[in-house]
């Protein structure tokens, strides 16, 4: 993958296309797909490798649910990669398939091809990977794709709710600005303008288009999964996912960590992160939209880790630990933070534009029937507290919540937040 960004083909002959790219690189080529994504895509890539002469490998994971971005996952095909000789991989698939595949590319140093079957999520163009390990996921360096070829007309057809979990995430790109650009202004975080404005575009698209693209048109199927790409072509070249992550992402991690527990059921990844883009908002709002007036030196969480903590996380893993440490060491380092009112005033000026975005995301929030208020996704009220006072603590990355809690304000913005 360039520094521009994989190349990206969104076109009626797609499959062909990525066909013709890996015969023209590779001898050998393994598909990866499950029961559901084989038929949606896989079959027809290796069909379309089949036509110009190309005997491709198949790893199908025999599911249709529940398939996790694992490291059993990942090394099963790495394992079947191998044993056929080091082949090109194809990710037949959306998030989890583009995952695993992603991870075990990178460990087994092959290229890979993603063919999406839905307009889903922003990874397809990543370099780095969501792996599930021990119930916490683990954002990792993998392999970015050496190309992404992708049929609008499969993407118009996928189920309507990977449609709506593609439009969650971009609108999620709203709050993940606010935490990337207040870590820069108050901790002297690196910030990106490019790669911020690289999702600039995509987010005003589904902020605007939530009808045409729900009612399944193949044009703005194309338009989805070309912001869908941009963003994780972002997130690509920031070298990490913060052009397109925050405290959002945090809760939706959580949320998969309580259901690997048995506490609640899996649900998608797009569907949460839009869900709590909603709370996100409005703690970001409270945080500096005016309800924190005046600064003070921020305060360090006493037990990051204490009991109630651990009764939501379960016992810390070595990972859990970790990124509790990293984070006390950048929250550590004062960094730029606001020294008088006069530059406190001056970072909420400078974060208020993207707060401004705030009441369309809402509107499109509500049109693609992704609700506010407990009860989604089975989420309830007590679960929604712990969400946004605990998920950051498993994340090295600073956004409202710890700023709130180092003001001794969460509790308020809680109150006002989850009312």
């Amino acid at each position: 993958m360039s520094a521009a960004g994989p190349e990206a083909v969104i076109a009626r002959d797609a499959v062909q296309r990525a066909a013709e790219f890996v015969a023209a690189r590779s001898a050998a080529v393994l598909v990866v797909s499950d029961l559901n994504t084989r038929g949606a895509v896989g079959e027809r890539v290796v069909d379309a490798l089949g036509r110009i002469g190309v005997e491709a490998g198949e790893h199908v994971f025999d599911v249709r649910s529940g398939l996790h971005a694992g490291i059993p996952e990942a090394e099963a095909v790495r394992s079947d990669a191998v044993a056929i000789g080091r082949p090109l991989l194809i990710a037949a698939g959306s998030g989890v398939i583009t995952d695993i595949v992603r991870y075990a590319a990178e460990r087994a140093e092959l290229e890979f091809v993603s063919v999406p079957s839905a307009a889903s999520m922003d990874g397809y163009a990543s370099s780095v990977a969501a792996m599930q390990i021990d119930g916490v996921k683990v954002t990792t360096p993998a392999r970015g794709p050496a190309a992404i070829f992708a049929d609008p007309r499969i993407a118009a057809a996928a189920p309507a709710e990977l449609t709506r979990a593609g439009i969650g995430d971009l609108l999620a790109k709203a709050t993940a600005r606010v935490d990337w650009l207040a870590a820069h202004l108050m901790y002297g975080e690196p910030f990106s303008p490019e790669a911020a404005a690289l999702v600039d575009r995509p987010l005003a698209f589904a902020a605007s288009n939530v009808g045409a693209i729900l009612a399944g048109g193949e044009d703005a199927a194309a338009e989805l999964l070309r912001g869908l790409i941009q963003s994780g072509i972002a997130i690509a070249r920031n070298g990490n996912s913060r052009p397109a992550s925050g405290c959002e992402h945090h809760a939706s991690h959580f949320w998969d960590l309580l259901a690997a527990h048995g506490r609640r059921e899996y649900a998608s990844h797009g569907l949460q992160v839009g869900y709590a883009t909603r709370f996100a908002m409005r703690l970001q709002r409270f945080a500096f939209g005016g309800a924190v007036a005046k600064l003070v030196s921020p305060v360090a969480v006493a037990d990051p880790l204490g009991a109630d903590a651990v009764g939501w996380l379960g016992e810390p893993t070595a990972e859990i630990v970790a990124a509790v440490a990293e984070k006390q060491r950048f929250c550590a380092s004062l960094g730029r933070w606001p020294r008088d009112p006069a530059a406190w005033d001056a970072v909420r000026g400078q974060l208020a534009p993207a707060l401004a975005l705030f009441d369309g995301v809402q509107r499109a929030l509500d049109e693609a029937g992704i609700p506010d208020g407990p009860g989604y996704l089975g989420v309830d009220a007590r679960t929604l507290e712990a969400t946004f006072r605990y998920a950051g603590r498993l994340r090295a990355r600073y956004t409202v919540i710890d700023f709130l809690e180092g003001q001794r304000m969460l509790d308020r913005a809680l109150e006002a937040a989850l009312c």
